[in-house]
């Protein structure tokens, strides 16, 4: 909703978005002249995670659970992710906001701005791996783990988008929402846990098993 909300007033009323936007001004304005170095390392973020390398991870994933045979997990990664990026470009396309302008630009982009595709992709893959651990990371600490790194890499891709100059925080704002909301709406679609728990019954039913299998349990103790 948040993403949908900023969405139509930046289609309608994006001088109420500049208000907003110009509170955390990150642009290479604000960087360039006293820490050039970071140039390259942001435009190395961008390009680890763009759009190429998004479609070949989810690849990758959905086949290596496709070969542990788990096709709801491998189907909720391939929605998601996809999903992610097909409502992405269709609210870009309906919005149609300029990319911010930037004196000498280190990248520059033709297509809208509004919503962030970086913002939502990692936050969509974030999601994904956050609700994937939950089911197949037994450690709570590993399960910790991975949603303290998940959200640094969130947190440093909404970064680079900023200094970069390429958004606006109302922007990755808005891609964070879509992303994180499609992939807890595709858990709840797909239901990737439901494969996984059969399979944790089955288990402990195996373990249940009498040795003897015309003796019941009880008798074995």
């Amino acid at each position: 909703m948040t993403c949908l909300a900023l969405c139509v007033v930046a289609a309608h009323h994006p001088q109420l978005l500049d208000q907003w936007d110009h509170v955390l001004a990150l642009g290479p304005d604000w960087w360039r002249r006293s820490a050039s170095w970071l140039e390259h390392p942001l435009v190395w973020v961008s390009s680890a995670f763009g759009t190429v390398a998004s479609a070949i991870a989810t690849v990758v994933v959905a086949g290596l659970l496709l070969y542990w045979k788990q096709g709801r997990a491998a189907a909720y990664v391939v929605l998601t992710i996809a999903g992610t990026s097909l409502v992405t470009a269709g609210l870009k396309q309906y919005v149609g906001l300029a990319r911010p302008v930037v004196v000498n630009p280190i990248l520059q982009y033709t297509s809208s701005a509004m919503p962030s595709g970086h913002a939502s992709n990692i936050a969509a893959a974030v999601t994904v791996t956050g609700v994937l651990s939950a089911l197949f990371l037994r450690r709570r600490a590993r399960r910790r783990l991975v949603l303290v790194v998940g959200v640094i890499v969130v947190v440093v891709v909404g970064l680079d988008r900023l200094m970069l100059g390429v958004h606006t925080p109302t922007e990755v704002v808005a891609g964070y929402t879509l992303g994180a909301g499609l992939g807890l709406l595709a858990a709840y679609v797909v239901n990737p846990v439901a494969r996984v728990c059969v399979e944790r019954v089955h288990e402990a039913g195996d373990r249940a098993e009498p040795a003897n299998p015309g003796e019941p349990p009880e008798a074995q103790a």
